[in-house]
């Protein structure tokens, strides 16, 4: 397995700005298509995304390219801030959207869900993976609408995911209980990404 901190995008992988300009429609497409791939909805508001390497390569690039970011020690320091959303080992990462169009009724309903971090697993093959959330975007008064989180998983889990086990994604807050079958072609997906 891959330990977390050897699971990082090498500025090899990261393409200078001006040939990621002349790349970005070919790179862009493969891209988004990754993402679509692994994206799910759970409830009327809320998008969970796993990601993997090509998406969190993509979401470098553009960010360098949005910021026009070329000195190498800033490229290093979003290839750091970003490596952190790579899956690793036998762990799924995902980040979750919550959104809510207006303005009052997303404080209300981002306020409502604290506690969520506590309420978020995958169902694989009727056993339970919790998430673990990063601390960092958890607030005292409300939830953030974005959220980064690690699916940690058993051998048992990982195997049974691989050979294409039923996969739920289970939200059991009060303020947001939902639940979402993941079709077989995202649970392909997302069982290519884990790491041998």
């Amino acid at each position: 397995m891959l330990d977390q901190r050897t699971n990082r995008i090498s500025p090899t992988e990261i393409l200078d700005l001006g040939d990621y300009e002349r790349r970005r429609d070919e790179l862009r497409a493969s891209a988004v298509r990754a993402r679509r791939e692994r994206r799910i909805a759970l409830g009327p508001n809320a998008t969970l995304t796993f990601e993997n390497r090509e998406t969190v390569r993509y979401q470098i690039q553009e960010m360098l390219r949005a910021e026009r970011i070329a000195k190498p020690s800033e490229v290093l320091v979003e290839i750091e801030t970003y490596s952190d959303l790579l899956p690793t080992g036998c762990e799924l990462s995902a980040t979750l959207m919550f959104e809510f169009p207006e303005e009052s009724e997303r404080t209300r309903n981002l306020t409502a869900l604290r506690g969520f971090e506590s309420h978020l697993h995958l169902e694989i093959d009727r056993s339970d993976a919790p998430a673990r959330f990063d601390r960092r975007q958890i607030g005292e008064e409300r939830l953030s609408s974005v959220q980064f989180f690690r699916f940690p998983l058993t051998p048992t889990q990982c195997d049974a995911l691989r050979a294409g086990a039923p996969l739920r994604v289970v939200s059991d807050h009060a303020a947001y209980p939902h639940a979402t079958a993941i079709g077989a072609a995202t649970t392909r997906a997302i069982a290519s990404d884990l790491e041998d």
